[in-house]
């Protein structure tokens, strides 16, 4: 009997070690590590325009591959904040309505930086400006910063759960504010060397001035002998509202991603990186967008807070957002061309903007030149008046270059906000490029 009895304390005792047998899900990034990462996207759902008062759906695809070597440069508190990317592939095919774009970055843009400074993201290029395209192409996938924030970071059983930090699930949320979210992480199984986790639960956010709720169910593996988050499946259900500088989405996406620890390629050495700089501060004229004219007509570098809203033959409309608040909108439109040397006098651009359709100019605020170049010539008035029954300050700007063309920027706002948007109507219109004509100076 006494025998039968230690026998069954041991089966229990080992039964014991063996239920609760835990396992260490830490990955500890450091700087120099790198890591090549493939990434695919494809999402489907809706996008909901307003005409005359009610929603309009629009059918709405994309797919998107990003393929890149990952050098980290620099961590805190156990994620990466800095690092460098040499993408050797970044596209993605957009499809709304039936009608297709596709996405791609400039072989002089392919090496970027991604940072995260005081939870604000930054994807810059250190050759240059991006365009819209390219800035969205590369900072809206999968932010890999983030990723190893959903292990727990300790050693965990079967069975076992942990909450997702805040500051990680804003990041991969992709939210500028995080508003609520419960998403949880637990561990599923252990298996032939890998822990499979299992990433569920709902986030609410902020997102380009717009509430936005996602559902997420993820599947993330870890290798125990490396030590390293090898692959993820990320599914999303997303519900935006409309912003103002976005519409309304119902859509479903699934992200997979794969990464191994790998040597570090040429085109992430020492001398490749040479150019980038140093800690987290960024020259600004890297962070500004650069904007062509389809047609050639004008061109321009804006800061990323102005976002395009629309686009014709016609004009340029973009909006800017300061932490998600609407303050301005600006309207480009190309002008009638004058003859080489010549422009609209200012008498006459005065009257053609008191003619706008919809548009009651009741005090002139200001009028005259503004300096710019030798090679331009700018005149600006400020006017109040109603818009289609909205009182505004409207700041509109005539540039007309030496060979005739002309271009009138109007800036479109609240008397109550002009003072948020400061001199970044200045700023916008010195940057704007005109095509090089005669050598004639506009008089």
């Amino acid at each position: 009997m006494r025998r039968r009895q230690l026998l069954a304390l041991c089966l229990l005792l080992v039964g014991g070690r063996i239920s609760a047998q835990s396992f260490a899900l830490v990955e500890t990034p450091q700087v120099g590590d790198c890591y090549q990462v493939e990434l695919t996207m494809k999402l489907a759902g809706e996008m909901r325009v307003f005409k005359d008062g009610k929603p309009v759906p629009m059918k709405l695809n994309a797919a998107a591959q990003h393929h890149f070597p990952e050098r980290i440069l620099a961590v805190d508190r156990g994620l990466p904040t800095k690092t460098a990317r040499a993408y050797e592939k970044a596209q993605a095919t957009i499809t709304v309505d039936g009608v297709g774009s596709e996405r791609t970055l400039r072989p002089e843009r392919r090496l970027l930086v991604a940072q995260r400074h005081h939870d604000q993201p930054l994807v810059y290029s250190p050759a240059g400006p991006l365009t819209r395209d390219e800035l969205d192409l590369t900072s809206e996938h999968f932010d890999t910063l983030a990723l190893v924030g959903l292990l727990p970071g300790k050693s965990v059983a079967v069975g076992d759960s942990w909450k997702i930090p805040d500051p990680v699930v804003q990041a991969l949320c992709h939210f500028e504010g995080l508003s609520s979210h419960d998403l949880t992480g637990s561990l599923v199984k252990v298996e032939d060397g890998l822990a499979h986790v299992r990433i569920a639960g709902s986030a609410t956010g902020i997102d380009l001035g717009a509430l936005a709720k996602l559902k997420i169910e993820a599947q993330v593996t870890y290798q125990l002998a490396s030590k390293t988050l090898t692959s993820l499946e990320w599914r999303q259900t997303d519900e935006r509202d409309q912003g103002p500088a976005s519409p309304a989405l119902a859509v479903e996406a699934t992200t997979r991603l794969t990464r191994r620890l790998v040597e570090t390629p040429p085109a992430l050495s020492d001398e490749a990186l040479v150019e980038i700089p140093d800690g987290f501060e960024v020259p600004p004229p890297l962070t500004q967008i650069e904007c062509r004219d389809p047609k050639g007509r004008f061109e321009l570098l804006h800061a990323r807070e102005w976002h395009v809203v629309g686009q014709t033959n016609e004009h340029l409309v973009m909006r800017l957002l300061e932490r998600g608040d609407f303050v301005a909108q600006v309207t480009i439109t190309p002008w009638a061309k004058a003859k080489p040397g010549e422009h609209m006098s200012a008498e006459d651009f005065q009257q053609e903007m008191a003619n706008i359709p919809g548009w009651e100019p009741e005090q002139v605020l200001q009028s005259g030149e503004v300096p710019l170049d030798s090679d331009r010539w700018c005149y600006r008035l400020s006017v109040l008046g109603m818009l289609e029954d909205l009182k505004v300050l409207q700041n509109f700007y005539l540039v007309a270059g030496p060979g005739g063309d002309q271009v009138v920027v109007a800036f479109t706002m609240k008397q109550s906000v002009a003072d948020k948007l400061g001199t970044r109507d200045l700023s916008l219109v010195g940057s704007l490029e005109l095509p090089r004509g005669p050598s004639a100076k506009p008089r």
